[in-house]
């Protein structure tokens, strides 16, 4: 390192005062090879500037003639290629923003889609469900309203049958006591009449005997003939002497026998009546129970079936609302959702070609010589009062350390490697 150091005198018409004087020599014969040059060759300012706006006018793109018209302007190259850069940015958000919009439409139309799917099968069952409760409440046969029908029918006819055959049980009783009463009253009557008749006929009796008694007794003193009985007497008086004094008796006691018989089949068929009445109420009014049971479940279940009904058709609206919603926003984002999907590759190509454009152009402007002047002013201006000092090799151990503003053995010292070390 630093072999030369030494060996070659320092002063101001030295070694430095000739590199300097070379270097100022190189850079006239540049600019003079620059402008040589240009003047043999079109611009390549206006060659990029054609370029975009070929590719303006064939892809229909605002983005590359917005390009083109500041290379037209004569605006500096700094201001264009940031411009270009801004360009870039834009379009890859673009396409970013195209792809997530893309994206989000197919997700939103699945989903979407599904719910919609999930709805119609929810509709479905809900309607099978409406009308399996209509049914189940409506049908004239197996309906509940039929049925509750039937049963109030059906109670209050056995409502009836109990008022009708407690009224028919009361006449009859009213009648057999009627009946009873008089059977007793005829008892008694013929039962008094024969007590009566047979004193009566005792009596007779008693008195033939002793008349016959005196008879025979007189027949033995002395016998005398009896008076001529009178012309219409054709038999004698018989009285209780023989079986016909008791007809009467014996006519009242079968009657009596006959009233008997007949009281004690009153009672016999007021036992059975009773007994039919009673056997017949206790059917009529068990299934009196059946039916007021049977009824008062199928009122609750009707209940029960017209709310699940009420809230079935409740859940089908609300359901059928929620389905042409979910319908509706599919229609809403149809027009952007069909623009994105129809149009997407064209726009990614469209983007491509006016990327691979504004690439082009920016290659196109940093070849100009006049870029690179620019770019070469701009660089030695950044290197100050450096820039003498790093013209002939900015990686030399000397223009590395001005930069940094220390001794070269200072800057060698942390940075060996460095040519000029």
């Amino acid at each position: 390192a630093f072999a030369t150091f030494g060996t070659v005198d320092a002063t101001s018409t030295g070694a430095t005062a000739l590199v300097q004087t070379r270097r100022a020599t190189l850079r006239r014969h540049r600019v003079v090879a620059a402008v040589a040059s240009r003047a043999a060759a079109p611009s390549p300012r206006k060659a990029a500037q054609e370029f975009l706006q070929r590719e303006s006018a064939r892809q229909g793109s605002s983005v590359l003639g917005r390009i083109a018209g500041l290379l037209r302007a004569n605006n500096p190259f700094a201001v264009v290629l940031e411009e270009i850069e801004k360009m870039l940015g834009l379009l890859a958000a673009e396409g970013k923003k195209d792809a997530e919009h893309k994206a989000w439409c197919d997700e939103e139309r699945k989903v979407t889609n599904d719910d919609i799917a999930a709805k119609t099968k929810q509709i479905n069952t809900l309607e099978g469900e409406i009308q399996a409760l209509v049914t189940a409440i409506e049908d004239p046969e197996t309906g509940l309203k039929a049925m509750i029908k039937r049963d109030e029918e059906t109670l209050q006819a056995n409502y009836e049958s109990q008022v009708t055959e407690t009224s028919e049980r009361k006449e009859e009783n009213a009648a057999y006591q009627k009946d009873i009463s008089n059977l007793v009253e005829a008892k008694g009557l013929l039962q008094r009449a024969v007590t009566v008749l047979r004193k009566y006929y005792s009596k007779i009796s008693d008195q033939i005997k002793a008349e016959a008694d005196v008879a025979f007794v007189q027949s033995k003193k002395g016998k005398r003939d009896d008076p001529a009985p009178p012309a219409t007497w054709d038999d004698k008086y018989k009285g209780q002497s023989e079986a016909g004094g008791t007809d009467a008796v014996s006519m009242l006691e079968y009657i009596l026998k006959n009233t008997l018989a007949e009281e004690q089949a009153a009672h016999e068929d007021e036992r059975s009546a009773q007994h039919s009445y009673e056997d017949s109420m206790q059917a009529l009014k068990t299934e009196e129970a059946s039916l007021q049971a049977q009824l008062a479940e199928n009122r609750k279940l009707l209940a029960e079936k017209e709310e699940e009904l009420l809230q079935k058709r409740k859940d089908l609206k609300a359901t059928e609302a929620e389905k042409k919603a979910l319908e509706q926003y599919l229609v809403e984002i149809k027009p952007g959702c069909d623009f994105i999907t129809s149009n997407l590759d064209l726009r990614n190509t469209n983007r491509a070609n006016e990327q691979k454009a504004l690439e082009n152009a920016v290659t196109l402007i940093k070849g100009t010589p006049a870029y690179t002047d620019a770019m070469t002013a701009a660089h030695e201006e950044s290197l100050g009062d450096c820039k003498d000092i790093c013209a002939a090799n900015e990686a030399h151990a000397e223009c590395k350390a001005c930069l940094a503003k220390v001794s070269v053995p200072g800057y060698c010292a942390g940075h060996a490697g460095t040519p000029g070390c």
